[in-house]
């Protein structure tokens, strides 16, 4: 397990309360790619993949910047919140954000912890700390 406090940031690098976000130097293409493998390893999957420049594009809107949004899911995680409060699943899948910003690229997740703060459930919070840190942990082995 990777215990989220003792992660060592560098300047590009950040944990927000929101988000957790490092800095690439791989492709997008790449990091996708890599993070889709790293995250089978910690038990999750790739249920869909929303292409923003192309979507906004095909909208007749100019998107310059790659915006890659992944929907993440461990199937077992998702039954197990969805059988403690189905409300729950509004706030599933877990996202993963592989995008350019200023000629750099990056990769963010929207902290299930965070994302649970409102919900006041000592079990669902427990749980998606351990949700958090298999997902950060796959971040950090491919950034």
């Amino acid at each position: 397990m990777c215990d989220i406090a003792s992660i060592t940031m560098t300047s590009a690098e950040k944990i927000s309360s929101f988000s957790y976000t490092v800095k690439t130097l791989k492709t997008i293409n790449q990091a996708v790619d890599d993070v889709t493998t790293s995250l089978k390893d910690v038990g999750f999957g790739i249920l869909g993949t929303l292409d923003f420049k192309e979507i906004l594009q095909k909208k007749g809107l100019d998107f310059k910047d790659e915006y890659r949004l992944l929907e993440v899911c461990n199937p077992g995680a998702a039954k197990q919140v969805l059988e403690s409060n189905p409300e729950v699943g509004l706030l599933l899948p877990c996202t993963i954000a592989v995008y350019q910003k200023n000629n750099e690229n990056f990769i963010s997740l929207a902290k299930p912890t965070s994302l649970l703060a409102n919900i006041h459930d000592d079990k669902l919070e427990k749980f998606g700390e351990e949700i958090e840190q298999k997902l950060v942990q796959a971040i950090e082995k491919v950034k």
